[in-house]
């Protein structure tokens, strides 16, 4: 039976009120049920018909939990609102939290960081100051927060893996051994090569669920699914809600195949799962161009949700990429242009060439190339647009990029026909001038795609650079001493990208971003030295902060703070002074209340 949601019509509604005691056995039974802890499915709650359903908030949390369980995000969140109000009329503060540890938890995964942004920050006030009266759902919400970087580098909160931990547990000392089975199987997606399940409390827990899960299908499957660490029979994985047949295949079997059904188009981590698969099929096949528009959104969907195996999923699809784009690049070498590319533009694919001769680029602090046998060079352009087009071609994935992703970045607006009289003779310039340095011919035009052949060169800065930097970035959640060696290899690599070239638009913004991560890692380090006690370090990391960014109050407000947990208050007055100074001369004002009340509240 299927009830359509709505507004009841007058004669509906007359019938309703007319019958609205048969249905009194019915919510009272399931309601019993709801508080000794037993599910209510979905098929359960359809028969009442929606109106009558509705007024019983108990029952409207019981759908919400169906909504959640079966991946309908969309329903789930519109149920969890209606059931909001239901119980703030009732004024059930704690029913209140649990629906919102429900929405919280919702916005993870459906990576609305903007709406999640103050359920999450309530929840962990809530979780800090009355953790005991807290659902499951909100360290759970909390875990998967902390986990996408959703709280902030002052989050305040333990690691993942004890919030996951508290959230089971909560779950056990409400009686609802099916959402403990839950958050146990979402641990283990969450990083399936990390063996948490072996952990003592783990392992009590599981004991538990052996005892008090139901012996329904669903509450099997999950028993032999956790007992099994996540690899269980085929049969038994289909007995799972939609959301994780589909996750265990993709995350514990590698078989992400098939696309995953509609009603999961909400949940972005099912949806980088079912990317990061076709991203995978359309590398193997050779789909250069669909790849890339696969990474891009493989790579959005993790800058939404987070978790180790997201990360080094991520970071195996990169090499993937890589590699299939060397590969092509070498097939390309062996191939020569067509007669009418070879008319039009006088290329040739470039040859091989030693590995003794391969070049070390430099891009950061001045363009200089140099090779194994210490052999220095310094290009000199004709016209700039030589030396700009070949450091734009460095700074792109396998060194090469679409014909008219060069003509928009670096020739901008203008008459097509013109554009093209551009490239050709700014392509002309860069050959001859690198053809000066003893390359042999290393651009090459096929296809549409304008490159450099990666067998000449070794390394860019720049590129290394960035790596560094993104791997930390990665790390940072789960790692943090791993995040910071690479951070700390990272930062003496940084300075001014490409100085001969001044006031490019493109180049302006690359800059920018370099800007912003050698200010993100200067942050993390000082916060990863304050964790460990390391006053030298953390101070340093400041210090090198506010020399990068002398007009960013938040770097002289953590200076303020480490001075003052140092007890050299003194010291704080002197760096409170020079940033009042600094706002005075460039801002004619003063600097926040907030920063003030630091020293002298």
């Amino acid at each position: 039976m299927t009830i359509e949601r709505g507004e009841p019509t007058m004669e509906y509604n007359g019938k309703l009120s007319q019958n609205a005691d048969a249905w009194t056995d019915s919510v009272l039974s399931l309601e019993r049920a709801i508080l000794d802890g037993r599910r209510v499915s979905a098929d359960m709650l359809a028969v009442i018909p929606a109106a009558i359903r509705n007024s019983s908030p108990l029952l409207l949390q019981a759908e919400c939990e169906e909504g959640l369980l079966q991946g309908r995000l969309g329903d789930a969140k519109r149920l969890i609102e209606s059931a909001l109000r239901a119980f703030a009329a009732q004024a059930n503060e704690q029913a209140m939290l649990t629906l919102m540890g429900m929405l919280g938890l919702l916005y993870q995964q459906v990576g609305d960081r903007s709406d999640s942004t103050p359920v999450i920050d309530f929840l962990r006030t809530e979780w800090a100051h009355s953790g005991q009266a807290c659902s499951g759902f909100v360290p759970w919400a909390l875990a998967r927060a902390l986990a996408g970087g959703g709280l902030g580098e002052q989050g305040g909160l333990t690691a993942p893996e004890e919030l996951f931990q508290a959230a089971a547990y909560r779950f056990r000392e409400e009686g609802k051994p099916l959402w403990a089975a839950i958050v146990m199987l979402e641990r283990l997606l969450y990083d399936p090569q990390r063996d948490a399940l072996a952990d003592p409390e783990w392992r009590l827990l599981l004991q538990w669920l052996g005892r008090s899960l139901d012996d329904t299908s669903l509450g099997e499957a999950l028993k032999e699914t956790l007992n099994a660490g996540g690899k269980p029979k085929d049969e038994t994985i289909e007995l799972l809600p939609a959301r994780y047949v589909y996750l265990v295949n993709a995350i514990c079997f590698g078989r992400a195949n098939r696309r995953p059904p509609r009603s999961l188009d909400d949940d972005i981590e099912v949806q980088f799962y079912a990317a990061a698969a076709e991203l995978r099929r359309g590398l193997q096949r050779g789909d250069d161009s669909r790849a890339r528009e696969l990474f891009q959104a493989v790579e959005g969907y993790a800058a939404l949700v987070s978790s180790p195996e997201i990360k080094r999923r991520l970071i195996e699809l990169e090499e993937l990429r890589i590699q299939s784009i060397r590969e092509e690049a070498a097939e390309s070498a062996r191939t020569q242009p067509d007669a009418e590319e070879q008319q039009k533009l006088a290329e040739q694919e470039p040859p091989s060439v030693p590995a003794d001769r391969r070049w070390r680029v430099q891009l950061i602090d001045g363009l200089r190339f140099s090779a194994a046998d210490g052999q220095v060079a310094e290009p000199v352009w004709k016209r700039r647009k030589a030396g700009e087009l070949l450091v734009y071609l460095l700074l792109q994935p396998a060194y090469k990029a679409n014909r008219e992703q060069v003509l928009e970045r670096v020739f901008g607006e203008g008459e097509s026909a013109k554009q093209s009289n551009q490239l050709y003779v700014t392509l002309h310039d860069l050959r001859h001038t690198l053809r000066e340095m003893g390359m042999s011919d290393p651009v090459y035009v096929k296809r549409g795609v304008i490159g450099l052949d990666e067998q000449i060169i070794e390394h860019v800065d720049a590129e290394a650079y960035m790596t560094l930097s993104r791997v930390g970035d990665q790390l940072w959640n789960d790692d943090r001493e791993a995040a910071c060696r690479l951070y700390e290899e990272a930062l003496p690599l940084y300075g001014q990208l490409a100085t001969e070239l001044p006031n490019v638009e493109w180049l302006e913004r690359t800059r920018e971003q370099m800007l912003d991560r050698q200010t993100n890692m200067l942050k993390r380090l000082a916060i990863y030295y304050t964790e460990l006690r390391d006053e030298v370090k953390a101070e340093q990391a400041l210090s090198e902060w506010i020399g990068l960014r002398p007009k960013q109050e938040e770097a002289y407000e953590a200076m303020i703070r480490h001075c003052l947990a140092k007890g050299h208050r003194a010291e704080a007055i002197g760096w409170y002074k020079r940033l009042e100074r600094m706002y005075e001369e460039e801002f004619g004002s003063e600097p926040l209340e907030e920063t003030r009340r630091l020293l002298w509240n």
